[in-house]
């Protein structure tokens, strides 16, 4: 028996050790990436939900032991790796069994500061993809254009004397975000200004230049270059307390901190001493579900409630257009390019967002048959 990790989030990876506590003792295949940032994750997440997790330490050890690290196109019994784009170490699936199967996890196909885009040669009986933008409304802009546009708004905030607030996922966005960040300020493009970076970006940008091999080739050359490593930045800084008053001291920063949701973290504290202020701004730079602090900024909260404590909303709040997934146009170009497609499984979105890249699905392949699967439905391939 095999077990499959597409890679690291948690959303995706969370549940793996509970697979053991269950009593599964086949192994798991993941990229060697996945594997080294799931021992951080967990790590963080059994200190934070130790007595409330489903599953124990020794599940987590027994998990990580079990784990079998393939490269990308190396073929494991029916399994086969492909690149996804999405974070350092996602793949998608390919399983080769009475018939093709597909599964693509989170997936991007347009190339990011750090990664080059999905695989688009891969074909498939059975697919199984993701939706996080499947609504025909969900049109990424250019990297480019959302790069210049992060870069304006920050430097309208330092015109006013203020100061930045980036909430950010730990892997995968935050990378990205902290590499546009540090070529515009090597271009003098934006205003020399700390950089500091607080939860656990650090620890998962030493695991991303340790994992250089995985990354672009244009990241590799900087890296063996001593005088130009993105990784190794003067402009990144560390908070030096824990009430954080030393970076709330300076008269201009760049705060890149997680979680990317609002739901915790050290971003709350920075919320706490810097909503009440106008002049300071919070810039989202991922999707913000429903339920989350991030959503109910996006939604025009005048408040937040962190900690038990009514924070008034002051700053500003702007978005920035960055993804690491496939909006709606990328998504159906990934599916028009397999020609043995029969049947396709419509997953990982809101239910409204779903069900309408499902029926675009079924309007474009008259032929194939499209489902949306309700949790805990089986299917039968």
């Amino acid at each position: 028996n095999h077990a499959v990790l597409s890679h690291a989030h948690l959303d995706h990876s969370g549940y793996m050790p509970g697979l053991y506590a269950e009593g599964y003792r086949g192994d798991v295949l993941l990229m060697k990436p996945t594997r080294d940032l799931i021992q951080l994750l967990f790590a963080d997440y059994m200190r934070l939900n130790k007595g409330v997790s489903p599953y124990k330490e020794p599940d987590v050890k027994r998990m990580l032991a079990s784990t079998k690290m393939l490269e990308l196109g190396e073929k494991h019994g029916d399994v086969v790796f492909h690149e996804a784009g999405h974070i350092l170490g996602s793949v998608m699936t390919e399983l080769n069994l009475s018939k093709k199967v597909l599964y693509t996890g989170d997936v991007n196909v347009r190339p990011s500061r750090l990664l080059e885009g999905a695989a688009r040669n891969v074909d498939a009986e059975i697919l199984i993809i993701e939706s996080t933008y499947g609504a025909k409304e969900d049109r990424h802009v250019p990297v480019k254009d959302a790069s210049n546009a992060l870069i304006r708004s920050i430097n309208a905030t330092f015109a006013k004397g203020g100061k930045v607030i980036i909430p950010t996922f730990a892997i995968g966005r935050g990378q990205e975000i902290l590499f546009t960040l540090e070529n515009f300020l090597r271009s003098g493009a934006l205003k020399k200004t700390p950089i500091y970076l607080d939860g656990m970006i650090t620890k998962a940008l030493r695991i991303y230049r340790h994992n250089a091999i995985y990354l672009k080739r244009e990241v590799q050359r900087r890296i063996l270059t001593s005088d130009d490593d993105p990784f190794k930045s003067e402009y990144y800084m560390i908070p030096e307390t824990k009430d954080r008053s030393d970076v709330i001291a300076q008269e201009r920063a760049i705060i890149l901190t997680t979680s990317g949701m609002l739901n915790g973290g050290p971003v709350l504290t920075y919320l706490k001493k810097m909503a009440p202020e106008k002049k300071n701004k919070i810039i989202l730079v991922g999707f913000q579900a429903k339920g989350t602090r991030g959503r109910e900024l996006l939604e025009g909260a005048d408040e937040l409630t962190i900690d038990d404590e009514k924070i008034p909303i002051n700053l500003e709040v702007d978005q920035a257009p960055f993804s690491g997934h496939s909006d709606w146009r990328e998504l159906l170009e990934l599916v028009r390019g397999m020609k043995k497609l029969k049947r396709i499984y419509v997953m990982h979105g809101e239910q409204e967002k779903a069900a309408q890249f499902a029926d675009t699905l079924s309007h474009e392949f008259g032929r194939v048959s499209v489902e949306v699967p309700k949790l805990g439905e089986t299917f039968r391939v």
